[in-house]
């Protein structure tokens, strides 16, 4: 059996006991918000208003992390070790076609990944789809607030998670740029304006996660994968996002899965870049 075969049984038998698998979960919805701004609005690069200092948490300072697997082991491990961590986890998605157009494609991106292990699919609705890449009504996502978790990663051939085993968690869609215009050597986006709307869109998945009282984050590399953003810029906006002072004191914890290969730097850059800093 070919390796695409796999996928396709896989994403079929995922597929068919979505609803069941919701059914019998505690928490467990495949409800989802699109948000996104008004399309009347001047200010597209603001679809959530910042956080309100008086609702933080003030978690003390954390140390980012930089790990190589798959998101959701990520996310399984943190509740692994924080049973009533509430786990927001970044699919770098598609702004064009339903998850990426995973049932046609049947690959391995990190969005198409965690739709085989989950119940995600059920939530991406198709009337989401299409929204614009950049420029107004570009910085926009989906909130997904009870994603089960009930299949291990791909590299594990997605095997069914013992009961005890099985998550429910949050996930925020929001994708990247998509082949931006480049500097000539490739390091940066040419475009300021598609730097503001990177900005922009790492700070709408940040002020969802705390607004929507997330406490533990796993991010990825937005854009980095087909969208090919340049790694290490998108690496440091991350971090810069990051570290403004409106986020201090609402994570526990902040992950960043960065899928390590051994012909790809996307790991490397994000780990010299991030892994270590203090939030």
């Amino acid at each position: 059996m070919s390796d695409t075969e796999a996928r396709r049984r896989i994403a079929m038998d995922t597929l068919a006991r979505t609803e069941m698998i919701i059914a019998s979960t505690p928490g467990a919805s495949a409800d989802s918000r699109f948000i996104a701004p008004p399309p009347d609005t001047t200010d597209y690069r603001n679809p959530l208003p910042p956080l309100n200092p008086s609702a933080c948490p003030r978690h003390p300072p954390t140390s980012v992390y930089v790990d190589g697997r798959d998101s959701f082991v990520c996310a399984r491990d943190i509740l692994r070790t924080k049973p009533t961590a509430r786990v927001a986890v970044l699919n770098l998605a598609s702004d064009e076609r339903r998850a990426g157009g995973w049932l046609d494609y049947l690959t391995r991106t990190q969005e198409e990944a965690l739709c085989y292990s989950s119940t995600l699919y059920a939530t991406l609705k198709e009337e989401y789809s299409p929204w614009p890449n950049l420029g107004p009504g570009s910085v926009a996502g989906i909130y997904s607030p009870a994603v089960v978790v009930f299949k291990d990663d791909l590299v594990h051939e997605c095997m069914d998670l013992p009961p005890e085993e099985r998550v429910v968690l949050s996930v925020i869609t929001v994708a990247g740029p998509r082949k931006p215009e480049l500097t000539p050597d490739g390091s940066q986006l040419a475009r300021q304006s598609d730097l503001e709307d990177l900005r922009a869109k790492v700070r709408l998945i940040y002020r969802l996660a705390a607004s929507k009282g997330r406490d533990a984050i796993v991010l990825g590399p937005l854009g980095c994968g087909v969208y090919a953003c340049p790694p290490e810029q998108v690496a440091r906006e991350m971090k810069s996002v990051l570290l403004e002072g409106e986020f201090k004191g609402w994570f526990n914890d902040i992950c960043f899965a960065v899928y390590k290969t051994p012909t790809r730097p996307t790991h490397d850059i994000f780990k010299s870049v991030l892994d270590g800093v203090v939030v």
